[in-house]
């Protein structure tokens, strides 16, 4: 190819990039060593060689590990390109959050976030690979170790050009390209021949025209070379903050203290030895020294039998400790947050006080890691609707334990709008009682909205779906109110000569049903009106002693209306003879007689 293409302009490019950031991945190196507690890489001989491993604890892999758990959970994503105030407008943007959603769970994302953590924290940047999924036509993530990669961005911060770095065994890839096998196994007259075991350096090319796959060592042969259809680079970089064009990890600047911390204790460790084996003084009246267990020596003076001492100076103990202090410093690593502190009784302040700077590691991180995740997530929805356009997905997945299944295509639902937010919260790295304070505070204040506060959420949350949860909940605690006061009163209803035990006849069945239904649906079906039953007749007739609207008044046969509640040929019962008693208790033995002329 010519031009831009051209394999000599892209390996110059990156031999250009390789270079220019050596020293950075000299340091990679030196961290991965410490880590991985390869001593003799960084310092050749200052182990010896009955102890190939320090005796500490690796502080910079314990407190890399420890961060990278806190900064591993994943970001709340909301589609919402702005106020969504209509319900179909809310259903669009709960669907297209929900396809989010599905890159994200179908990726394993989840699951790769907390060693793309540690990347962050160690290398200074966490890669996202966008890529498609042919075999079921959608993208999926994929975070790459930041180890000998190499990124330009524009001015904006958007990626142009990606270089990976590899090896790869020679069989995996002849076995990957069949048709590169001679040019891989270097069969030529000016290659040197490999075994399949052999480990070859693959680069990895891709800019906005062209992707590439080429062997350095095999005289820049192409494997792979291909137009970008996109016209973009799909790879998003969450990247530390930096003071120079530099990227420099949080444990850069710890490994030679980790190592002094690690030799001071070896030191510890031959000087105990040597006091076990130091050599016995004894006086000048022994002849013989027995050895072992109850062992003894006769001597006058007793006291002079002793061993050589061979103590460690003072300042050797003094030095140790403040090695650990600076390791502890260099990892930004508080006691608080592994449980060390020095202090018997200490209040809730003074943990919050030294955790202050923990928080605000996590809170920074998240930021950087979210920014990334949304690029992420906008390339997904670009790639999804240029290759798919017009395929019809079922997608699944929980999103705030709430399960759910949809179905989208991308050309209609997705339909160009790629905005994605992801947000930890705006408390992100607060202690998560005080935010959770402060967003009630503001709630009930009616300074910010319900949607806003559920957004801020640390979890997984599907605002529209969860508020119709708390709507449901809600009008069901309603309904029941609403059935505790009709119970309530059933003795109001008895002395109005009211029959309550069909109400309570129905309440048995909702208590039935509701073992198998929900209790909205038990309650409809508990409280159905049976088809033998008549009417329901008009309130107020029912109260003045009528009937249903339109028809015969209820009540025995010669009864006038308005009688049909009185005693036999409308004569009135006990009850409404002794309607009132005295204050003593006694009865008023009174009656009067009234004319009810119907409605």
């Amino acid at each position: 190819m010519d031009g831009y293409g051209d394999i000599k302009h892209i390996a110059s490019r990156v031999d250009a990039l390789r270079r220019e950031h050596s020293e950075r991945d000299a340091r990679h190196q030196l961290v991965t060593d410490a880590r991985a507690q390869r001593i003799d890489n960084i310092a050749p001989g200052s182990l010896p060689d009955a102890w190939p491993r320090p005796i500490t604890a690796n502080a910079i892999d314990n407190a890399a590990r420890q961060l990278a758990e806190n900064l591993a959970a994943l970001p709340s994503i909301n589609c919402a390109s702005g106020t969504a105030t209509t319900e179909s407008a809310k259903r669009r943007v709960a669907k297209r959050t929900k396809i989010a959603y599905s890159y994200v769970i179908d990726s394993g994302l989840r699951k790769q976030l907390p060693t793309g953590a540690d990347w962050y924290n160690t290398y200074a940047s966490m890669p996202i690979i966008v890529e498609p999924d042919f075999a079921v036509g959608a993208p999926r993530f994929r975070i790459e170790n930041p180890m000998n990669t190499y990124v330009e961005c524009d001015r904006w911060g958007k990626v142009r050009t990606y270089v990976k770095v590899y090896r790869e065994a020679a069989g995996k890839l002849a076995a990957a390209y069949p048709e590169h096998a001679a040019a891989i196994y270097g069969t030529s007259t000016f290659d040197k021949g490999c075994s399949p075991d052999s480990l070859l350096e693959v680069v990895r090319y891709e800019d906005s025209e062209t992707r590439v796959l080429y062997m350095p060592e095999r005289r820049d042969h192409v494997l792979l070379q291909a137009p970008n259809p996109l016209g973009k680079v799909m790879v998003a970089i969450a990247e530390k903050p930096k003071w120079d064009d530099q990227e420099r990890g949080q444990y850069d600047d710890v490994v030679y203290p980790h190592l002094a911390q690690s030799k001071m204790a070896m030191f510890g460790l031959e000087a105990t030895q040597k006091s076990v084996r130091a050599p016995l003084a004894v006086p000048e009246d022994v002849t013989k020294i027995a050895f072992g267990d109850d062992a003894v020596i006769r001597t006058r003076s007793p006291r002079d039998v002793i061993r050589v001492g061979q103590d460690m100076p003072t300042a050797a103990w003094q030095q140790q400790s403040l090695l650990a202090e600076e390791v502890q410093r260099g990892t930004r690593t508080p006691r608080a947050a592994t449980g060390d502190i020095d202090a018997s009784i200490i209040t809730g302040k003074g943990v919050e006080a030294l955790g202050a700077g923990y928080d605000t590691q996590i809170a920074t991180g998240q930021l950087m890691i979210g920014y990334a995740l949304e690029q992420a997530l906008e390339l997904a929805f670009e790639m999804d609707e240029k290759f798919w356009p017009d395929a019809e997905k079922q997608i699944s997945g929980v999103i705030n334990g709430t399960p759910f299944e949809e179905k989208y295509t991308p050309s209609k639902d997705i339909a160009g709008s790629y905005r994605v937010s992801c947000s930890y919260g705006f408390a992100s790295g607060m202690n998560q009682h005080n935010a959770l304070v402060f967003l009630l505070q503001l709630r009930g204040d009616q300074l910010v909205p319900r949607d806003f506060v559920q957004r801020q959420l640390p979890m997984d949350v599907d605002v529209a779906e969860l508020q119709r949860q708390v709507d449901n909940e809600g009008v069901e605690d309603a309904l029941k109110q609403g059935l505790y006061a009709m119970l309530a009163s059933l003795g109001v209803m008895m002395q109005q000569g009211m029959d309550p035990t069909q109400v309570l006849r129905q309440t048995a069945e909702l208590i039935k049903l509701r073992q198998k239904l929900p209790f909205h649906e038990a309650y409809l079906k508990a409280f159905e009106p049976k088809e033998e039953e008549a009417a329901p007749a008009d309130p107020l007739a029912a109260l003045m002693g009528g009937g249903a609207p339109g028809g015969a008044p209820p009540g025995p046969a010669g009864v006038a209306p308005g009688q049909a509640q009185l005693g036999p040929g409308g004569a009135p019962d006990m009850m409404q003879l002794l309607a009132g008693l005295t204050s003593g208790g006694s009865p008023e033995l009174s009656a009067s007689v009234s004319r009810r002329v119907p409605a």
